[in-house]
């Protein structure tokens, strides 16, 4: 009985990829043969590119991608957040213990660090014009991702460049832990972390869990897609040190604790490089 399912399921996945990928192809097809011949003769080859690679990256590669996931689910251990495609992003690598979000947004900013905007479409644009005119903007937004199958509740950074412009900053995403929704499941996400930060779980305080990472270089290539985004530095658990170090400094640390070691591994997040990391969770409880 569980073969005939298993093979049941594999062929309904097999025959899925095909659909998809016959789909992609005669997408890719019009684009390349249909659209491309008609915008150069009516604009500059560079512009007629332009418009076939914006298609393909922002528009018909993503669609793709989620149509795949309509039948094939992700299905991983929660160490790592991801796109809202569900591919793999950044390492968690911190957990935050706090009585609540204000108590932790006023931590942050004494530590000289400063809330994302939201990635609302004005906000957006005025982050692309820092990042092209090195213009100031300390809190430009960053890109939501995915955790306990919502996105972070807040992010923190700090610019790395003289301009305090969105070309290069530290920065770290966050998510309350907290119990899912009933009509929206989080994949065993919580009770995953729940088990590893249990000593820190009370009725008295919040846990917050993050993935902190550095952006290095405003322009950086999501493979998957080729879609455009900041370059940043795979070796998360430098950052993560970072982090903690700027909250110490402050005086804001009551203690630092670790979760359980875990084993060293690496995976590839949304760009070309390999993130490596130790494994463990450092806990910082804040006064």
């Amino acid at each position: 009985m569980v073969y005939d399912i298993y093979m049941v399921t594999l062929l309904l996945h097999t025959l899925w990829r095909i659909l998809v990928f016959s789909i992609g192809g005669v997408a890719i097809w019009f684009i390349v043969f249909e659209i491309v011949p008609y915008a150069d003769k009516r604009l500059p080859t560079f512009f007629a590119i332009l418009i076939a690679y914006c298609l393909l990256a922002y528009l018909v590669i993503p669609a793709l991608f989620r149509l795949y996931h309509v039948i094939v689910k992700h299905d991983h251990i929660p160490l790592y957040v991801t796109t809202g495609d569900g591919w793999a992003s950044d390492p968690v690598n911190l957990a935050i213990i706090v009585k609540d979000q204000k108590q932790l947004e006023k931590a942050f900013a004494q530590a000289g660090w400063y809330k994302a905007d939201p990635p609302t479409l004005m906000n957006m644009l005025r982050e692309g014009a820092s990042i092209v005119l090195n213009m100031a903007y300390p809190t430009a937004p960053v890109s939501s991702l995915y955790l306990f199958n919502r996105k972070h509740d807040v992010a923190f950074q700090i610019p790395t460049n003289g301009r305090m412009s969105a070309r290069s900053r530290h920065h770290l995403r966050l998510w309350r832990l907290e119990a899912p929704l009933a009509e929206k499941p989080d994949h065993n996400h919580f009770d995953f972390w729940s088990k590893k930060l249990f000593k820190w779980i009370s009725g008295e305080k919040e846990v917050w869990v993050a993935a902190c990472t550095e952006d290095v270089h405003p322009i950086g290539v999501r493979f998957r897609t080729g879609t455009i985004t900041h370059a940043i530095d795979h070796n998360a658990d430098v950052e993560r040190d970072y982090t903690i170090g700027t909250l110490r400094d402050a005086g804001l640390i009551k203690s630092t604790d670790a979760s359980e070691p875990g084993e060293p591994y690496r995976f590839r997040g949304q760009q070309f490089g390999t993130f490596i990391t130790d494994g463990t969770i450092k806990v910082i409880d804040i006064k």
